[in-house]
This record gives C-alpha cells, sequence and structure tokens, in this order.
C-alpha cells in the first residue's frame, strides 16, 4: 500500500508487501483504538475477517480501487538546499555571466546538422541530492544523519539494496535512530522481507509507542501475512494517537473494502476528507469512494466485487 510516500510515502501498496509515506500531523490523543471508527475493535475484526475469508471466492467487478500509497516513512531531519562541501545555499559553482552578456552571446556557435553534438542530460534533484551526500559522507563518515538522508534518496532513486544499506549504516553508528529503523522497516516491507520489516518497526515502537508511521508500517506487514486482526489493530492505534493521521483510516478502509463491507469503507476515508482535506491520502480516498459509490449503485452481479490494484 507508496510513509511510509513518498512519502518524497511513494510506492508500493497492499497489493504487495510495500507501504506509504505521507507528511501529515496534528493534535495526538489518547484513549482506545476505537476513536478510529463506530465500531468495537473485536466486532469489527470478527467482521473483517470472516469477510475477506469468505469474499476471496467471490468474482470481481470490474471497477479499480486505489490501495497504493506514497511509502509512510520520516523525512529529512532538516530540510536545506543541497550544496557541494563549502558552497553556500544558492551558489551555483558557475562563474556568473559578464554583465550586459544576453542569452544569445552566451550560446555556443550552432553546428552543422551533421555535427551537432547532444549536450548530456543534467542530473534529477534526487541525483544531485546523492552526489552531494556521498560528498558529505567522504568528508564526515561518522555523521548517521548523512546516512540516513543519503538512504532516503537512493530510495527515491528505486535503489532499494543500497538504500537499506545506508539505513544499516545509520543503525550501526546510532542504533537507537529510530526514523532510520521505520524506514528501514518500509524499504524492506517493499522487497518482501516482511518478518525483517516487523522486527524494525517492532524495535522503533520500543523508543515511540505511539509513532504513527511505524504503527501503520506494522499494519501493513502483518497485513500482507494475511494477519488481518493484527493489522487493523495497528491501524487503529495510528489514528488513535493522532486523529488527523489519514493513512490510518486509509488502510482501515481498505480492510473493509477487501471484506466486502464497502459502506464501511467509505465511511472511514471520508474521515480523511474531514482531518486531512490536502492530503495525497485524501486525495486516494475520494477516487476509492467515488468508485465505491458508482459500484453501489449500478446494477451488478450477486458476489461481484470490486477489483483491487
Amino acid at each position: 500500500m507508496k510513509t511510509i510516500s513518498q512519502t518524497r510515502m511513494g510506492r508500493a501498496g497492499m497489493s504487495g508487501t510495500g507501504v506509504g509515506r505521507i507528511r501529515t500531523g496534528g493534535a495526538r490523543t489518547g484513549g482506545t483504538t476505537r476513536n478510529a471508527g463506530q465500531h468495537s475493535l473485536l466486532p469489527a475484526l470478527l467482521m473483517i475477517i470472516l469477510a475477506i475469508i469468505l469474499g476471496h471466492a467471490s468474482t470481481q467487478a470490474s471497477d479499480v480501487l486505489r490501495r497504493q500509497q506514497p511509502m509512510v516513512r520520516h523525512e529529512l531531519l532538516a530540510t536545506q538546499e543541497p550544496t557541494t562541501p563549502g558552497q553556500q545555499p544558492g551558489e551555483s559553482g558557475q562563474p556568473p555571466a559578464a554583465q550586459g552578456e544576453s542569452a544569445t552571446a552566451q550560446q555556443q556557435p550552432a553546428q552543422p546538422p551533421s555535427e551537432q553534438v547532444v549536450a548530456p542530460q543534467e542530473p534529477s534533484p534526487t541525483q544531485q541530492a546523492i552526489e552531494v551526500l556521498r560528498a558529505e559522507i567522504a568528508l564526515d563518515s561518522l555523521n548517521p544523519r548523512f546516512h540516513y538522508e543519503l538512504a532516503n534518496a537512493l530510495h527515491d532513486a528505486g535503489s532499494k539494496e543500497e538504500a537499506l544499506y545506508e539505513y544499516d549504516k545509520a543503525l550501526s553508528l546510532k542504533p537507537e535512530f529510530k526514523e532510520t529503523l521505520v524506514n528501514r522497516g518500509a524499504v524492506l516491507n517493499e522487497m518482501g522481507r516482511v518478518t525483517d520489516a516487523i522486527a524494525s518497526f517492532e524495535k522503533a515502537l520500543t523508543l515511540a509507542p505511539r509513532d504513527t508511521k511505524a504503527l501503520v508500517n506494522l499494519g501493513n506487514s502483518f497485513y500482507a501475512i494475511q494477519q488481518y486482526g493484527e493489522a487493523l489493530k495497528h491501524y487503529k492505534l495510528a489514528v488513535a494517537a493522532d486523529t488527523t493521521f489519514g493513512e490510518g483510516y486509509y488502510y482501515i478502509g481498505i480492510a473493509f473494502a477487501d471484506a466486502g463491507i464497502y459502506r464501511e469503507a467509505v465511511r472511514e476515508w471520508e474521515k480523511i476528507l474531514q482531518v486531512a482535506p490536502n492530503s495525497d491520502a485524501a486525495k486516494n480516498a475520494q477516487e476509492n469512494i467515488d468508485t465505491l459509490k458508482n459500484f453501489l449503485t449500478s446494477e451488478t452481479q450477486p458476489g461481484s466485487r470490486p477489483k483491487m490494484e
């Protein structure tokens, strides 16, 4: 289910073993997991588990629900403009154009068509960030934050194995680095190493029991191995810890939709529109709401279900 994404929670969805990421925040509240819905936990668990087991035998309709979310992960510890060592933010490292020199004058003379040379493509912002962070690590290899930020950038570039290596390096320097444990678990989930991901999330939760990103990612891990009760429990714990955390409601809705309990799924997604209306989770929730409402009001074959991505 793309903090894990990203966010930058974004990538794989609950259809596999990936997770999502999103920047959310807000008031933290106590109380029970009942804050996540109108049902108490036990009846909801029984209802969802039974319905999912029975529902897997039903036929699928042509409608498609959006399961994927940006990876739910922690962001950089501090936002800064990428610079090369010794370079001040805002400096390009290139000499400024001479005063009065026009853009046309700065251009190189055009080559004949047969001799034109294709200029190398500018590196992407992510690649630039990777280069800067590697340079910083070359100067200070014992700074866990540099390895953590490099891992995030490598994940954005699609280099999961390298990202995992840098997360592990950061943890070797700072074993109780909560954000690294959460993001490392999210990458492990995407790689299909669910058992290792669960261990990483659980360690993060020993450091911060109410960390919403760790809770929802751990829920996704349990969902991937069909431990639906544990998954729903952790989704509800996430929204109990922060009632504005849209990702928690999103995945509760997915669980209801998987079980064929569509009206409850819509209710959960509608909560996101109230508490986090400008989030990626709200956008995806609205798409799913529209899909399900069309499905519920249309004529369908008995036992048909919207197809999940």
